[in-house]
């Protein structure tokens, strides 16, 4: 019989985006105490980035290197992943990119720019700089 695309699902597509499985795993997945503690651990609504710091860091990308840029901003190695995402249950996942030329950059920290992983200014607005550090915007 081979593989076969599940039925389109709400938890399915969120926990594996264009993952192809079995029938019996899909079935396994369907199970209530498999998808409750999925749950816990990859919430359908993810939180909201916290301001890491409200100035960008300027520092040298490395021509063909792969970066994970941190999107929740609770990572202590800012502005990239440490992790801390998955262990705060926050739903959301670092941005990963690849530097296409050697070159200083400001990334983001305040998590609110329209430009990720690079800043944009935004951490000048009146918003971000009333927010605390460590609280969502």
């Amino acid at each position: 019989m081979g593989f076969r695309r599940p039925p389109f699902s709400p938890d399915f597509i969120f926990l594996f985006p264009n993952h192809i499985c079995r029938p019996a795993l899909w079935k396994l997945c369907q199970r209530r105490e498999i998808s409750s503690w999925l749950a816990r651990w990859f919430p359908k609504d993810p939180a909201k980035p916290v301001v890491a710091q409200k100035t960008p860091i300027r520092l040298e990308l490395v021509a063909g290197k792969t970066y994970r840029w941190c999107v929740c901003g609770r990572s202590k190695k800012q502005p990239f992943c440490d992790g801390s995402h998955f262990f705060q249950h926050t739903g959301l996942w670092p941005l990963k990119f690849k530097a296409q030329e050697t070159r200083t950059v400001a990334l983001c920290t305040c998590k609110a720019t329209q430009r990720p992983p690079y800043c944009d200014g935004t951490h000048k607005s009146e918003q971000v700089q009333k927010a605390e550090v460590g609280t969502p915007l």
